[in-house]
């Protein structure tokens, strides 16, 4: 099975492009349960998050790669999708956690 990359400051893990659209997803599903107020402010995450989609469905396979630093430009966006992923992780199918953790570990490594 193809794999891509996540990449963040240097650090790159890889995941299953299978595995990648649902992580995906997962991410979307905590970002759209937030309220639209706290959504303005954070954007920047809904802009990520389509990007990597769109690249996920056109991109062939092994090249879907999530490229971090392009939207973690800053300490508080880190940390803001630093806890995203934290729910991510907590809300997501058991099946996914580890890839979930996939980001959380390029973040913290």
């Amino acid at each position: 099975m193809a794999q891509s990359a996540i990449r963040y400051a240097k650090q790159t893990r890889y995941i299953q492009d299978a595995q990648l659209g649902r992580v995906i997803h997962c991410i979307f599903k905590v970002v759209d349960g937030i309220r639209s107020v706290e959504l303005i402010e954070y954007e920047w995450l809904l802009n990520a998050i389509n990007e990597w989609w769109s690249d996920f469905e056109d991109m062939p396979p092994g090249l879907k790669d999530i490229e971090l630093d392009k939207w973690l430009t800053d300490v508080s966006r880190k940390d803001y999708f630093y806890s995203i992923l934290i729910k991510a992780r907590e809300n997501c199918d058991e099946s996914l956690k580890e890839d979930v953790s996939k980001f959380i570990e390029v973040l913290h490594n």
